[in-house]
């Protein structure tokens, strides 16, 4: 009865973590299969390379998920009540640093592109991929220490302290680069008219706020590293921060609509997506009013040589004059129904 009593503790410190990191991992999965969807309903004459990047990020984190699923039922079904089934690595020295890492870089090379866009220079944006190599090299120098390991007990060293420092703290760091960069090239480009500054300000507020939580997740899990006793409460947060990466780009991405509630009355230049059969929409002195479903107002911000061009320009465009190809930040509003 004593060996039961003090073993509850540890069992505790062990399983309480890496339940918490799969729960957090399914439901940033399930948050990122809505933003997909709905990038998938809203935006269907983006490039192709636009909606490579998109797709397959997203079967990079089912592929993780998948994983993470099989490694828990491992742990809580199959070993329930073996402790040492929670202290082995199995494959996780795949589904998390590797992969983690791989959509962390997916996500940060996305906006060392969209700096290149926007500066119209290369240095910076090789700066952000410098520390991309840095944390991606990281990642995979973790993954084969914990490969080595093969038990969690023996992972945490001299070595990995260092590798750990590399991976996450290259991640902050180019989160940091990134943020400061965005704001700075953006504001550069503000034109002053009103509907631009507020499209811009909104922009670079998504941009500081994601770039802060994932630089703060980053952070955290390497503090979390570096506990006295070397608990496994890293295991809390490491195996979010793909899912993290792959969210924030995400926002970015359907930054470009305005999902509207219900009932909701639009113009002409607002998308109306219906999502069931029960939807419908009527018609009144040339606006729109839909009855069950979703309004998207797609926008667009073109950016010329060192000129602003606010969708429009000096020449009315009609709605198939823009695509977003990921590079621009787009401000002209589409009206292309979505079925």
């Amino acid at each position: 009865m004593s060996t039961a009593a003090g073993a509850a503790p540890d069992l505790s410190r062990t399983a309480g973590p890496l339940l918490i990191g799969y729960l957090v991992n399914w439901g940033l999965f399930g948050v990122l299969s809505v933003q997909v969807y709905l990038y998938y309903l809203a935006f269907p004459k983006d490039q192709m390379s636009t909606k490579a990047l998109v797709y397959g990020d997203y079967i990079l984190e089912a592929t993780q998920t998948f994983l993470l699923t099989t490694s828990a039922f491992r742990s809580f079904a199959t070993g329930f009540g073996n402790p040492e089934v929670l202290n082995n690595v199995d494959i996780l020295w795949f589904s998390v640093p590797i992969l983690s890492g791989k959509a962390a870089f997916v996500a940060q090379a996305f906006y060392a592109y969209r700096i290149s866009v926007l500066s119209q220079k290369k240095y910076v944006a090789a700066i952000v991929m410098l520390f991309l190599l840095i944390q991606l090299g990281g990642a995979f120098t973790i993954s084969a220490q914990v490969k080595q390991a093969k038990l969690f007990t023996n992972f945490l060293k001299k070595n990995s302290f260092i590798a750990l420092g590399v991976w996450q703290g290259g991640s902050a760091a180019c989160d940091v680069i990134i943020a400061i960069s965005m704001t700075y090239y953006l504001r550069s480009r503000d034109s002053g008219v009103m509907e631009t500054h507020v499209l811009i300000t909104r922009v670079i507020r998504l941009i500081v706020e994601t770039g802060t939580l994932t630089a703060t997740i980053a952070i955290v899990t390497l503090i979390l590293n570096y506990l006295p006793g070397q608990p496994t409460y890293y295991q809390a947060s490491v195996g979010a921060l793909g899912k993290v990466y792959s969210n924030s780009m995400m926002v970015v991405f359907n930054s470009r609509m305005r999902v509207a509630s219900v009932n909701s009355t639009s113009t002409s230049n607002e998308v109306p997506i219906p999502l069931s059969h029960v939807n419908r929409m009527t018609s009144d002195n040339g606006q729109s009013r839909m009855h069950g479903g979703i309004l998207v107002t797609r926008e667009e911000i073109s950016f010329s040589g060192d000129r602003f061009m606010p969708g429009v320009g000096d020449k009315k465009r009609g709605p198939d004059d823009f695509e977003s190809d990921g590079s621009e930040f787009n401000i002209n509003r589409t009206s292309k129904p979505q079925l």
